[in-house]
């Protein structure tokens, strides 16, 4: 990640360091996505084995770049969980899914066509997965890009009331979405936006 600027210089080190310093066994630990640049499963293992050694309880989705992760496949992989995810108590649900970027109007019909499409489907697994967790009084949406309007209506039917998502970048084009967003509480988490330190999103009892 080196070579999109001095800033991310170590962060494995320093993400290790500060999740060291400020996640216990029992905290929620809340990645959405762009997890490995590896193409095949077996080759993101020595991501995701860095990743499940990190403290507390990890929870993930799929990113954009994440093409090792079949969409709709469960991670089936110790140390760490994919969403659908409930706590053992049933109070924290989390959902999650990819996302996707807006329509833009200089589209052509043809990728105006496509991009509809990649969204509902996007919707679709989401609300799959919030259905999964619906019982659970508190519930969290994890969506890679940047939430869209179309999943306002979704989330809304399940009473999601935070959204977390990572994606924009410091130095991208790409701007943040206010943290009042639509009435959701929105935080973008990528890592180089929160200088490779945890952000705590809320203190719940357990």
């Amino acid at each position: 990640m080196d070579v999109f600027g001095p800033h991310w210089k170590d962060h494995p080190a320093r993400i290790k360091e500060n999740c060291g310093k400020l996640i216990e066994e029992g905290d929620l630990l809340l990645i959405p996505g762009d997890l490995s640049w590896a193409m095949k499963r077996k080759d993101a293992e020595t991501d995701l084995a860095y990743i499940a050694a990190l403290p507390g309880i990890k929870v993930l989705c799929k990113g954009n770049h994440d093409y090792w992760w079949d969409s709709d496949r469960p991670l089936r992989r110790e140390g760490l969980h994919d969403t659908p995810f409930c706590t053992a108590d049933g109070r924290i649900g989390v959902a999650g899914t990819r996302g996707w970027t807006p329509l833009v109007g200089s589209m052509s019909a043809e990728e105006r066509a496509a991009g509809e499409k990649t969204i509902a489907k996007e919707i679709r697994r989401l609300e799959k997965r919030l259905k999964a967790i619906e019982n659970c009084p508190i519930k969290y949406a994890m969506i890679h890009h940047p939430p869209l309007a179309e999943f306002v209506p979704v989330l809304r039917q399940f009473g999601v009331q935070t959204i977390l998502y990572g994606h924009v970048h410091l130095g991208g084009s790409d701007e943040v979405l206010p943290e009042n967003w639509r009435g959701f509480r929105c935080y973008c988490v990528a890592a180089d936006r929160i200088r490779f330190t945890p952000r705590l999103i809320d203190s719940i009892d357990t």
